[in-house]
């Protein structure tokens, strides 16, 4: 699922939070925001026991949500599930995101699929909270979307 989509669903499921509006420049480390919230999505195509988090990301994204007064949510998203986690809860609490070098793709283009060390952290799911939506609805949503 592309990010607009899946920032379609948030604001339409979660009518009562400011809507999100997606980040104007492709480059950004994070992919939305709104009054309270900076918003990094990820869509993947398989499952993990563990997700990766990249650490110069999570720095990045955690100063800016810091110097506008914001929270900084991940988000990944996995066919049918969306999970989130709020970064600042899971320091406050002390989660170990268990950081390490690891051997990653340098992008996600996958055109060019050279290797590089990453400082990463993992994001277990049962610290995650899991938003459902239903496919019937997404539906709805991409074609409300291409009559724009």
């Amino acid at each position: 699922m592309k990010q607009h989509e899946v920032i379609a669903i948030i604001n339409r499921d979660y009518p009562q939070m400011d809507s999100f509006v997606e980040s104007e420049y492709q480059y950004d480390t994070y992919d939305a925001e709104n009054k309270d919230y900076i918003l990094e999505i990820k869509s993947r195509k398989a499952k993990y026991d563990k997700w990766l988090i990249e650490k110069h990301k999570f720095d990045t994204n955690l100063d800016i949500a810091l110097k506008k007064n914001k929270q900084f949510i991940y988000l990944t998203e996995y066919r049918t599930d969306m999970l989130v986690w709020n970064i600042n809860d899971l320091i406050n609490v002390g989660y170990d995101f268990g950081w390490e070098l690891k051997e990653q793709p340098k992008t996600t283009d996958f055109d060019n699929n050279n290797k590089i060390m990453k400082e990463v952290g993992y994001l277990h799911e049962h610290y995650a909270k899991i938003l459902w939506w239903e496919l019937e609805v997404y539906l709805v949503v991409l074609v409300d979307l291409s009559m724009d």
